[in-house]
């Protein structure tokens, strides 16, 4: 798996948010896909505390669009959602929807976010 990192510091941030989440293995592909999109992605990987609830091991959506994040780390954020629920929207309190689809997310990323979510879906699908 660690060929699909970005960088030696992807994956130590990686281990980190895997030890604090209390995991002492990486079978759960669900939050390991969540947590290799953080962690390669330096302002999520700052905001974890505010997107994860790490206690009760639980996403706290309502914060993941909320229009706080550039268009790019929302992309890589409904991605991680997606995998994470395997819902392809997310629905907000007045009903209104967020669409998340392949096309969306891969056409609005930087290269950089590209491999990211690229390599996200094969840690989920465990292609490595």
């Amino acid at each position: 798996m660690e060929e699909l990192f970005l960088n030696k510091g992807h994956v130590g941030k990686f281990a980190d948010m895997m030890t604090e989440l209390g995991f002492e293995d990486l079978n759960d592909p669900y939050w390991r896909s969540l947590t290799f999109i953080v962690s390669g992605n330096d302002r999520l990987f700052n905001q974890r505390h505010t997107l994860v609830n790490f206690k009760g091991k639980e996403i706290n959506s309502e914060t993941w669009f909320d229009g706080n994040l550039s268009g790019g780390e929302q992309k890589l954020l409904a991605l991680a959602y997606n995998l994470f629920t395997n819902q392809d929207f997310y629905e907000f309190e007045n009903g209104k929807k967020y669409y998340i689809s392949p096309l969306e997310i891969f056409s609005g990323i930087d290269e950089s976010g590209y491999k990211l979510a690229k390599n996200a879906i094969d840690v989920r699908l465990n292609f490595y």
